[in-house]
């Protein structure tokens, strides 16, 4: 007979939506870059440790994945030039004639 075998421990995420609360986040980090993470949750009005600890932990993978979806699209837009970088420093660095 098959079982199920027995979680233990913490249950995996907790459902809760957070993008609306992550993307207020967001904004007040940009319009104040002093801040840290935990600083303008506080300043949100969250003092439960849990809900800042849940807040701060999502919004690190959202401002990750924001910065891999940026320098994508910047390399995308940066023109690509014919030769590698190698081949290019070493003709840069030779005496011209």
């Amino acid at each position: 007979m098959l079982h199920t075998p027995i979680r233990r421990g913490r249950p995996i995420g907790t459902g809760i939506d957070d993008s609306d609360r992550i993307a207020r986040l967001d904004e007040l980090l940009r319009i104040h870059p002093e801040l840290r993470p935990t600083t303008a949750i506080r300043l949100m009005g969250y003092s439960n440790p849990s809900a800042i600890r849940r807040l701060r932990d999502k919004y690190k993978v959202f401002a990750l994945k924001t910065r891999i979806e940026f320098s994508k699209d910047l390399r995308e837009a940066a023109p690509v030039s014919s030769g590698h970088a190698s081949e290019q420093a070493a003709q840069a660095m030779q005496p011209s004639r």
